[in-house]
């Protein structure tokens, strides 16, 4: 049994902002493996081979940040959750500085930010931590929305209820959230029942 919910975590990429992010191009520009995951795979080189990839990766990132657009759902679902009182906050494998950018560009304000800097990446639950605490709410009062299964597991693995966004990039995985949305517009129908339950 959940205690009653104070806050909404988000993943960025694919749920809250689309960006032309081509990962697999990335994975490959850099290890010339699309299998590998970026952070693990840079943080597993020597440092200065670290230094030489981290660069690409930023560089990459900011230029796909520069064209990222926000959900057309984003507006006005943060104001429902502030009519609601529920707080939020964003746990990202972006640079601070990508999330600073989109922040800047788009004039949104996305609460509470922990990025790959601020903590171990998701699936760790140490983000989901670390944003709980930024926000002043327990994890198991708490949702983690996401559309890959390392959202999933971080919130699941910090106690979070989660919500897995069905994105056309990731529609056939089949993580074990508590629930399943098309798109972000349908987040209010979920937490609505949460909140009257």
């Amino acid at each position: 049994m959940y205690p009653p919910l104070q806050a909404v975590l988000f993943d960025l990429d694919g749920v809250l902002v689309h960006s032309p992010l081509d990962l697999p191009a990335i994975k490959k520009e850099l290890f010339g493996d699309a299998s590998i995951f970026i952070i693990e795979g840079i943080e597993a080189l020597p440092e200065h081979e670290r230094d030489e990839k981290n660069d690409i990766l930023r560089r990459r990132e900011l230029e796909a940040a520069a064209k990222a657009t926000l959900d057309p759902a984003v507006h006005e679902l943060f104001d429902w959750l502030e009519s609601k009182s529920l707080k939020r906050g964003i746990i990202t494998r972006n640079s601070r500085e990508v999330v600073e950018l989109i922040v800047k560009n788009h004039d949104v304000d996305f609460g509470a930010i922990v990025a790959r800097e601020d903590a171990p990446p998701k699936p760790d639950p140490g983000a989901v931590h670390a944003v709980c605490e930024i926000l002043g709410v327990e994890p198991e009062a708490s949702v983690m929305v996401g559309d890959f299964h390392f959202d999933i597991e971080a919130g699941k693995n910090a106690g979070c209820r989660t919500v897995f966004l069905e994105t056309e990039k990731f529609k056939h995985l089949e993580p074990v959230a508590d629930a399943r949305i098309k798109s972000l517009g349908q987040l209010k129908g979920v937490l609505g029942n949460w909140l009257e339950n």
